[in-house]
């Protein structure tokens, strides 16, 4: 009988790295999200302003947004004058005839000039909004890369716990099979579990490693050697309101900023085609002087094209269609706003929704079904398999939990992008060890 207490302590003391009084199942010490990087570890509020600093597509854009700005000085500029020499009659009577100078310039009518400026200034604010959009993308992709570590951090320490009870397991019930107190069966069991858990932590380390690479490729960096702060995974006591979200993301979308100002453009642009016909005034004076009388010959021309052969229809009319199909186009861009807003919003109150029924029962529920077990083990009332359920039950529901944190966390990363996707979509559902 001493013996057979041994084993059974033996056993129950496998189950100190799975004890239901343990919580579910962020449990680091790290610093809160937001807080600075203390002690070799990374946080997301770090890791986002890492990624926007060292991110060349970003440098692109604003280079971009300069060009534009550029070109607003450049389109509004006066057509230069033109000066040269002129001759005439030139060896008439054997005289040198007429030779002299001219001045010729290019009147811009219609306003041509400034409308070529607020159509410019529309391409400034186009670039400058897919700056933004460029920045948020960089910022999503960022935010999503430091979950999925944290994610696969948090994962591979429970999965580690388990295999911790696992391999004791396999050992203390190898043990009973010896004394005659279980069965072979049961050893079978317990080294299968076993190797199948080594499995799942293989897959959730090669998970993490590649997570770890996107992450500190997102950052500029050649490796990631910190862990990061998990903590920006647990979810924020707050709701969101559909309406009030969606009346957020209308009055704050660079994609949406982008279609309007877009729409501006052909506006502007139309404007612009109409003036075009508008004939621009041709001067050209010139000075000469005559070999023959000594008088001097002052010569003075104006011009103007008549558009009675080509009145600028077919720009006009493409510009007022470009019109039309921008207005349609900032209806598509708030149609698809719309859904992923409502997209994001139903995960993360899906996600809400069943974390309130892990916490609300089923996690006391496990916990209890652990601890019964536990006892009942104890006495003789329930056989190993049935305490190994137990705790595998316990375990999975951890990382059921932290399934739905990876969940929650990416929607509200979505929320906090205006929408804007990153360049991995959001609609991937999260990679699970199982």
């Amino acid at each position: 009988m001493y013996k057979i207490n041994v084993t059974i302590i033996l056993l129950l003391a496998c189950c100190v790295s799975v004890s239901a009084d343990e919580s579910l199942p962020i449990d680091s010490v790290a610093p809160a999200d937001g807080e600075p990087t203390t002690g070799g570890v990374l946080t997301i509020d770090h890791a986002v302003s890492l990624a926007l600093s060292n991110n060349p597509a970003i440098r692109a854009a604003e280079t971009s947004v300069v060009q534009q700005q550029h070109l607003v000085y450049q389109v509004t500029r006066k057509p230069n004058p033109t000066v040269g020499y002129l001759a005439a009659e030139v060896g008439n009577g054997g005289q040198a005839g007429q030779q002299g100078v001219f001045l010729s310039q290019n009147f811009v009518r219609g306003d041509k000039l400034g409308l070529n400026g607020h159509v410019q200034q529309r391409e400034v604010s186009i670039a400058a909004h897919e700056l933004q959009i460029r920045r948020l993308r960089v910022e999503a992709d960022a935010r999503l890369a430091f979950i999925e570590v944290a994610v696969t951090q948090e994962r591979l320490k429970l999965l580690n716990r388990l295999q911790t009870s696992l391999d004791r397991a396999v050992v203390t019930v190898q043990r009973l099979v010896n004394v005659g107190e279980s069965s072979l069966s049961a050893s079978l069991q317990s080294k299968l579990e076993a190797q199948r858990n080594t499995m799942r932590i293989h897959l959730t380390e090669n998970q993490s490693t590649v997570a770890r690479h996107k992450l500190a490729t997102a950052l500029g960096r050649d490796k990631l050697g910190q862990p990061v702060v998990a903590t920006v995974l647990l979810p924020r006591e707050s709701s969101v309101d559909v309406e009030q979200a969606w009346a957020d993301v209308l009055a704050t979308s660079p994609e949406l900023a982008v279609a309007t100002s877009q729409l501006d453009r052909s506006q502007w642009k139309v404007r612009r085609e109409q003036a075009q016909p508008i004939p621009n005034l041709q001067t050209q004076w010139s000075i000469q002087q005559d070999a023959a009388t000594h008088y001097a010959v002052i010569g003075i021309q104006l011009g103007v094209t008549l558009p009675v052969l080509n009145d600028n229809t077919g720009a006009i009319n493409a510009a007022r269609a470009d019109t039309w199909r921008t207005h349609h186009e900032i209806d598509a861009v708030r149609r698809s706003l719309r859904q992923r807003l409502l997209t994001t919003v139903g995960r993360l109150q899906q996600a809400d929704q069943q974390l309130k029924t892990i916490k609300g029962e089923l996690e006391s529920l496990a916990r209890e079904n652990l601890l019964t077990t536990q006892r009942a083990f104890a006495l003789g009332e329930a056989s190993y398999l049935d305490l190994l359920n137990a705790q595998r039950s316990y375990i999975w529901l951890s990382l059921d939990t932290l399934d739905l944190y990876q969940q929650r966390s990416i929607a509200e990363s979505h929320l906090h992008t205006a929408l804007v996707q990153a360049a991995e979509s959001l609609n991937a559902e999260p990679v699970i060890a199982r």
